[in-house]
């Protein structure tokens, strides 16, 4: 199994650019994949893969548009495949394809039958793989010269989610009312609209993940994250991170998961 991730021009819309392959000598495999509260678009250049989740299996082919995730989920692959993708600023579908993002939510599904449109134009662009630095100039000029839906809703989420990422999930959401230009309902309403997800559930993910990325790259020891992350004693943590990771810390940190390390060490 190999990871890897590309730097692009397009920030404001594009948080990275990732492959992942899978030869004969990884196989079979599987492993937890948890979400990092991004949107995502994964091109398969050939091979298949599965996605299980709440005992659902979800086929991975082709094309596919990812919704945000609040747990995690199991990626199967059982033949050598190639797929390149891409993570999606939290606004920036919704600014892309000017649809509700909620209704991906927990999914994977193939664009499409989802976007049929725009599928076909990142076809286009898919089509033109030679190789990675090939293939993300052609991504970026093509999400660069996209007509972009934005209004003052937009911008007051994009101050949201600068906030949160300032303040790596450490704050409330009144914390966050006192940033941006709207009511707490109004607030709620449009962040889970245009992100996936309530501005409650991105916080709560985004600390846990800002702290797993610290432990995972040995910054600091555990006990003194959960103290630096606002978590009051190791029960409290447990509970998060069995609700995130469908298992116990306990469990979890004895087994080897190379596809998660790989995705806490990019940051």
């Amino acid at each position: 199994m190999t990871l890897s991730y590309f730097d692009n021009k397009v920030p404001h819309l594009i948080e990275e650019y990732y492959q992942l392959s899978f030869t004969e000598n990884s196989l079979p495999f599987q492993s937890t994949v948890l979400p990092v509260g991004f949107t995502h678009i994964t091109h398969l250049y050939y091979g298949e893969q599965k996605a299980f989740l709440n005992k659902k299996e979800m086929v991975l082919k082709d094309t596919i548009i990812s919704g945000q995730f609040f747990r995690s989920y199991q990626l199967h692959c059982s033949a050598p495949s190639l797929s390149f993708g891409i993570s999606f600023h939290p606004t920036a579908l919704f600014k892309i394809l000017n649809l509700d993002i909620s209704t991906i939510d927990n999914k994977h599904i193939s664009l499409e039958v989802f976007h049929s449109d725009f599928n076909a134009q990142l076809l286009k662009v898919f089509k033109t793989f030679s190789t990675p630095k090939d293939i993300v100039k052609h991504l970026d000029h093509f999400f660069s010269n996209l007509e972009l839906n934005t209004n003052k809703t937009t911008q007051q989420i994009d101050i949201a989610i600068d906030l949160i990422k300032q303040k790596e999930g450490l704050l409330n959401i009144s914390s966050i009312l006192n940033q941006v230009d709207m009511s707490q309902k109004t607030l709620e309403t449009q962040f889970k609209k245009i992100v996936g997800l309530t501005p409650g559930k991105y916080v709560r993910l985004y600390r846990f993940i800002k702290l797993m990325r610290k432990y995972e790259n040995q910054e600091i020891a555990i006990k003194d994250l959960l103290f630096m992350y606002d978590y009051y004693d190791r029960s409290h943590f447990a509970k998060d991170f069995k609700l995130f990771m469908n298992e116990s810390p306990k469990s979890y940190f004895k087994k080897d998961y190379p596809l998660l390390k790989a995705v806490f060490k990019n940051d």
